[in-house]
């Protein structure tokens, strides 16, 4: 076991030009001593193997690299590699972020007094010009319930009690925060240390990639079904976002009208899109639009929504528990 008795513990799939940025950033890592890095390819098919290979081959780093046999995604790949570790303690981050020099540093200070250590995560300050109505990104300056994977430390034994991340959840989502609850749920201690600071990408704006990412909002009923006290959480604890009650409401009247004969009763119908239209427009608006461009963007915005409900109509067809 390295003399720091830690390890950071790295999943990546199909991202082979972010990860010398990562392993920079790792190498950078100060008053901290030395410490174990497995970096696990989940299958990537792609050069990724290539990339890390010549990295474990220059860095300074204790770098192992493992690569899963198929794709099995993130909650897999991380059990395996926090499992080829002996540490005391094991970091997580994400190929998609930065973690600043300080942050495993300071993980591990918290991990002193505290089973699960949560740092602070900013949106990446040098990719603003990413910034967009669809833009995705992470920004998490206190201990909001959810124990994102990007930035989270944890202490061996918990990881090994919990016997790791639940690997029924199919997409990279909510795994991360179902093992800090159910260590929660055991008498884990969580601390939220702000000065563990990592930097997350910002995805230039598309709505039509967001709608394609849609599907990962799948595990928000999963996770609601493990844990039904995160319900407390969603709005009027059946509704993922706000959006998604009057999104829902407009499709309803949309498919009506289309169906039904007569200017009146379409006209009634459609009147159940006004509660989207004014949430988008007046009372929750698209971040980084200009208010004379809410209109422009609205299509945009109700095809997004919509997408993600009906994504949450089927999860919970599947899972057996409403959330919209």
């Amino acid at each position: 076991m390295p003399a720091s008795g830690a390890a950071v513990v790295v999943a990546t799939h199909r991202r082979p030009a972010l990860l010398p940025r990562l392993v920079r950033a790792l190498e950078a890592q100060r008053d901290v001593g030395s410490f174990d890095v497995v970096i696990v390819d989940d299958c990537s098919g792609d050069e990724t193997s290539e990339v890390l290979e010549a990295l474990a081959a220059t860095t300074t780093l204790a770098l192992r690299v493992l690569t899963q046999p198929d794709n099995r995604g993130p909650a897999a790949a991380r059990n395996r590699g926090w499992r080829s570790t002996s540490a005391e303690v094991v970091a997580f981050t994400d190929d998609d972020c930065v973690p600043q020099p300080r942050w495993l540093a300071t993980l591990l200070d918290g991990a002193a007094g505290a089973d699960i250590v949560q740092g602070r995560t900013a949106p990446n300050p040098g990719q603003s010009e990413h910034a967009g109505p669809f833009s995705r990104t992470l920004d998490v300056r206190r201990m909001d319930g959810f124990f994102q994977t990007c930035n989270i430390a944890y202490r061996r034994r918990w990881l090994e009690r919990l016997g790791g991340f639940d690997e029924d959840f199919r997409f990279p989502m909510a795994e991360d925060t179902d093992l800090a609850w159910r260590g929660l749920r055991d008498g884990a201690i969580a601390a939220f240390a702000e000065e563990a600071l990592v930097h997350h990408d910002v995805r230039p704006s598309s709505a039509w990639t967001t709608i394609l990412d849609s599907r990962r909002w799948e595990s928000v009923a999963l996770i609601v079904k493990k844990h039904p006290e995160i319900r407390t959480k969603l709005h009027s604890r059946y509704f993922w976002k706000a959006a998604h009650a009057p999104a829902l409401a407009a499709a309803v009247g949309m498919v009506a009208a289309a169906l039904v004969s007569g200017a009146y009763r379409r006209a009634a119908l459609l009147a159940l899109t006004a509660p989207y239209v004014k949430h988008r427009l007046v009372d929750a608006p698209l971040p980084h639009v200009r208010r004379r461009d809410r209109l422009h963007t609205l299509p945009a915005a109700f095809a997004v929504d919509v997408s993600e409900t009906a994504v949450l109509v089927a999860a919970s067809v599947r899972y057996g528990t409403l959330v919209l």
